[in-house]
């Protein structure tokens, strides 16, 4: 049975996003190719010096187009992990954003928190890959607590800001790049550093076990929220060349 994609066309479009991406890709064997290109998660791991973090790295070819992928990934309203709660502080120039994150995690462990200026790649825009990337701004807490006191995530409180842990370390990318109409290649990347009682080795192992569920997770509101979410009365969401997405109609 003929795979839904091309394995060459998949290998060739990595080697095309390779050269201008913020996020470096992994070379994958023929073997990952194939898979991926049949629409299975390849999970990998990229793993830094001896003292720095590893890399979780998924990636698939999923049903759907980049569009829609995009914005499952994207829109401000989406939500592709339910412990997770995500807003924005501000919309910065050049395509940027300042992002608050705030994980929920099971006692007795503290929660975590982070705050990442995330951006578009223009540049690798031009050759059809489009790469969301962002990088931790610990700095910026003091106005994340502010805009929780002032009603900016219902459900989060400032005390629980207080009470939350800040990550270390915390930067990644999305990745998406089209096959066709109704396949895209999508690339989820994430370094992470959670700090207090929790191993640095058991933080990397949640991480790459949850990789399928997201990315899954943006297939399913690709194909079953998009279209009836992000219609004319929808404020725009721009693609990575900084132009507005199309409605859906």
């Amino acid at each position: 049975m003929p795979l839904p994609v091309d394995p060459a066309a998949l290998a060739a479009t990595l080697d095309q996003c390779r050269g201008a991406v913020h996020a470096p890709l992994p070379r994958l064997t023929e073997d990952q190719v194939t898979r991926a290109a049949s629409g299975e998660v390849v999970r990998i791991v990229r793993h830094g010096d001896p003292d720095q973090p590893s890399t979780a790295i998924g990636l698939v070819v999923l049903e759907g187009s980049i569009e829609a992928l995009w914005l499952a990934a994207q829109d401000p309203h989406t939500h592709v992990d339910p412990s997770l709660t995500e807003f924005v502080l501000e919309e910065l120039p050049g395509d940027r954003a300042l992002w608050y994150g705030y994980l929920d995690l099971p006692a007795p462990l503290a929660d975590r928190q982070w705050v990442v200026t995330s951006a578009d790649n223009r540049a690798a825009a031009s050759l059809a890959c489009w790469e969301h990337h962002w990088e931790l701004t610990a700095d910026a807490l003091p106005r994340a607590r502010a805009a929780i006191a002032a009603g900016a995530a219902p459900g989060l409180a400032p005390e629980q800001v207080d009470a939350a842990v800040l990550t270390p370390v915390n930067h990644g990318a999305w990745l998406l790049s089209s096959l066709g109409p109704d396949h895209t290649l999508v690339v989820y990347q994430a370094t992470s550093v959670v700090g207090g009682a929790i191993p640095d080795w058991l933080v990397l192992k949640l991480t790459t076990a949850r990789l399928e569920s997201v990315l899954r997770q943006v297939e399913t509101l690709g194909r079953d929220w998009v279209p009836g979410h992000y219609g004319l009365t929808h404020a725009p969401v721009n693609g990575p060349d900084g132009r507005p997405l199309e409605p859906w109609r």
